[in-house]
């Protein structure tokens, strides 16, 4: 029987970041490093989307090799 991959809902999370929280960041009015906040909060997204890849790919492939190995 296959197992489920339930780490890969990790890959919504820069989507609900980028589409379901941008509404809130719209009107802050914080600079950080002299950058609008909505670019700052696209920036730190990518980080956030990069991270949520990575960590998926990590646990994919303990996946495979435990997979392999039984």
């Amino acid at each position: 029987m296959k197992r489920r991959a339930w780490h890969r809902w990790l890959l919504l999370a820069p989507f609900v970041w980028q589409v379901g929280l941008a509404p809130l960041v719209n009107d802050v009015g914080l600079r950080p490093f002299g950058l609008p906040f909505p670019m700052a909060w696209q920036m730190a997204g990518i980080l956030i989307a990069s991270l949520a890849i990575g960590i998926v790919y990590r646990l994919d492939r303990r996946r495979a090799a435990e997979d392999q190995d039984a």
